[in-house]
């Protein structure tokens, strides 16, 4: 297994599966203790507690669970990782807590197969401490509202590292990079494609996805490329 990967100080990039780069979550060191941003799937939580180990985190050190939205990928893991450290609070953008902790259904697919399978699937209901909006901080990064991939959908950017975390944006499955991951598993497609648009007027030197590669080298100019090329409108 290879170890949390360093993105910025004191933030880190976990596998939450075993390939590497297809389901990412995220660590980030503040004063008070440590933040996890997403969950991965159901079996991740033992891969992402070793890797939180190895960073010298400990249960009663992770403060904070925050969930980007509520696929069963950014969510799955959100039951053993509120048992492994129950004094974590859970937040989460308005739309999707109401859906996480079981208020509301989760969004309909604006795919026609996607929404066939969604009647046998069904996500875990987790209590949610406290929603958040754009602008607030989760572990000093700010909220940016992308909605379209999922109806509350929020990207993570820190102004401080210029580092942008885009959530399901953007990214690739399995290997091209594409707004909203595919437009298959968007809600809104014409509206991912906005909230990626958005993303294109802030200011950061690198970017890691959900899913797919860290992003180094000139960063914003392979996302407009991307969004150039989208035909989601």
């Amino acid at each position: 297994m290879a170890g949390p990967e360093e993105l910025a100080p004191g933030v880190y990039r976990i596998d939450a599966v075993g390939l590497p780069g297809a389901v990412n979550v995220f660590a980030i060191r503040g004063p008070a203790g440590w933040a996890l941003i997403d969950t991965g799937i159901r079996s991740s939580p033992k891969r992402i507690q070793r890797a939180l180990a190895q960073l010298g985190a400990e249960p009663a050190t992770l403060t904070t669970i925050y969930l980007t939205h509520h696929h069963q990928d950014h969510v799955g893991g959100l039951p053993e990782m509120c048992r492994w450290a129950p004094d974590a609070e859970v937040v989460a953008p308005e739309h999707e807590a109401e859906i996480i902790a079981g208020d509301r259904a989760m969004d309909r697919s604006s795919s026609r197969l996607l929404r066939l399978l969604q009647h046998w699937n069904s996500l875990p209901v987790v209590p949610v401490s406290r929603s958040v909006g754009e602008g607030e901080r989760i572990a000093g990064f700010r909220v940016v509202a992308t909605p379209g991939h999922s109806l509350g959908h929020t990207s993570l950017l820190s102004d401080e590292h210029g580092l942008l975390l885009t959530g399901d944006a953007f990214g690739a499955m399995p290997r091209r990079l594409r707004v909203g991951v595919r437009r298959a598993f968007c809600a809104d497609p014409a509206m991912a494609l906005r909230s990626a648009e958005k993303l294109l007027e802030e200011d950061y030197r690198v970017v890691a996805f959900s899913h797919g590669p860290v992003l180094r080298d000139d960063p914003k100019a392979r996302l407009r490329h991307v969004v150039t090329e989208c035909g989601y409108g």
